[in-house]
């Protein structure tokens, strides 16, 4: 399973589980790879004990329980300018400490507190699942970074890509920190002696991470709607856009567009295998392996995969909550002003930012109503593709 990133869009994931839970109570997860908040809801679900149904209840709860004014708080200090400057002059504590426009400290808290952290390597051990991998960005060297906890305790086969690298480790909550971090919005997460930021920023190829552990098969959900034909829109209907708007598409390229390019690799790759097995011979075939193993560090496998995607769009739904005023808790405070600002600042029918830190529980409501929908509404495609795959009992 692939969770993909999108800061609060994620509670669409979990609903979409709940969904797919309801239907396969049953099914398990061999394999769990996640970036951005899409990590911290593979990273919980990877911990926890239990059927899928019992985990993607309590992860549904942690998120309906979301309050922005706890969350949604402003660090002024990260707002001052030359801060950099004031902190090669006055290198104290406060400002040499890396920070963000958002203060995340009580989502940091949540974290820590609510995942059993212990739990993901006795999972591994008791065969309840195979691999966990979560991807941060290294901002000093801009490398895509993996983190991978699995029962061997080895970093498998990776990319030769110079700018990916590997790295097993036990997983715990900075990598899940830092993989969710949101650049410029939340602050950078120190993992050992460097900085990470959110992992979707530079990863071109984001099922990489699930391939590389051994997957055959790929369920991946995606956050972004797309809509029905070919989503073309009038140049003269189209306002000149203010910040917020192009702030939040400009999100939609780092976090969101990837995954449907890698996608439509892989398919070009499955159909090129395809060929090769259908015109060659045996003998062909296997020396097309042997030029690509060395070529990769490993040979080209056939891999199923099925995306499902919000069938609404989750930027709308976003305005449409921080319109109405329906936080969750009492509100108020600069953050929440700031927020109504956004869903009412030019193309705010298209809150893509908002989207991305309206970290509320209302709103994960919202999203994860859609995603249980949709998990419903592709049932029968769902059936189709878990058909054949590992279900196990606990007996």
């Amino acid at each position: 399973m692939m969770l993909t990133g999108g800061g609060a869009r994620a509670a669409y994931q979990v609903g979409l589980l709940r969904g797919i839970a309801k239907q396969f109570p049953k099914l398990r997860f061999n394999i769990i790879t996640g970036v951005s908040a899409g990590a911290i809801n593979a990273i919980f679900l990877a911990a926890h004990e239990g059927t899928l149904p019992e985990k993607t209840d309590a992860l549904a709860r942690l998120w309906c329980e979301l309050q922005c004014q706890d969350i949604f708080r402003f660090d002024l200090r990260s707002m001052i300018p030359f801060r950099s400057a004031l902190a090669s002059v006055f290198p104290r504590k406060r400002w040499s400490h890396p920070r963000g426009v958002v203060d995340t400290s009580q989502l940091e808290r949540i974290v820590r507190r609510l995942i059993p952290w212990h739990r993901i390597g006795m999972n591994l051990r008791e065969g309840n699942l195979e691999s966990l991998s979560v991807t941060a960005t290294d901002i000093g060297s801009g490398k895509t970074v993996v983190f991978v906890q699995n029962a061997s305790g080895q970093t498998p086969a990776w990319s030769q890509d110079p700018f990916v690298r590997a790295q097993s480790v036990t997983i715990g909550a900075e990598h899940a920190l830092a993989s969710a971090a949101l650049p410029i919005l939340f602050p950078a997460i120190s993992v050992g002696e460097r900085f990470f930021c959110d992992g979707g920023l530079r990863q071109n190829t984001p099922l990489s991470p699930a391939l590389r552990l051994g997957a055959d098969k790929v369920l991946v959900i995606g956050l972004r709607h797309k809509p029905p034909g070919n989503g073309n829109v009038p140049e003269e209907s189209m306002p000149f856009p203010g910040a917020a708007f192009l702030v939040g598409k400009i999100l939609d390229a780092f976090l969101l567009d990837h995954i449907d390019y890698d996608l439509d690799r892989l398919r070009r790759f499955n159909a090129l295998i395809e060929a090769v097995r259908a015109t060659g011979s045996g003998d062909h075939a296997e020396r097309f392996d042997q030029v690509v193993t060395a070529m990769r560090g490993a040979p080209y496998r056939i891999v199923g995969e099925y995306m499902i995607r919000p069938s609404g769009d989750l930027g709308e739904i976003a305005g449409h909550v921080a319109r109405t005023g329906r936080f969750k808790g009492s509100g108020g405070g600069a953050g929440i002003q700031l927020l109504r600002r956004l869903a009412t600042a030019r193309g705010a029918d298209e809150a893509d930012l908002l989207s991305y830190i309206l970290f509320d529980g209302l709103y994960a409501a919202e999203v994860a109503r859609l995603g249980y929908e949709d998990a419903r509404n592709h049932h029968d495609e769902l059936a189709k593709f878990l058909a054949d795959a590992v279900v196990r009992d606990k007996d």
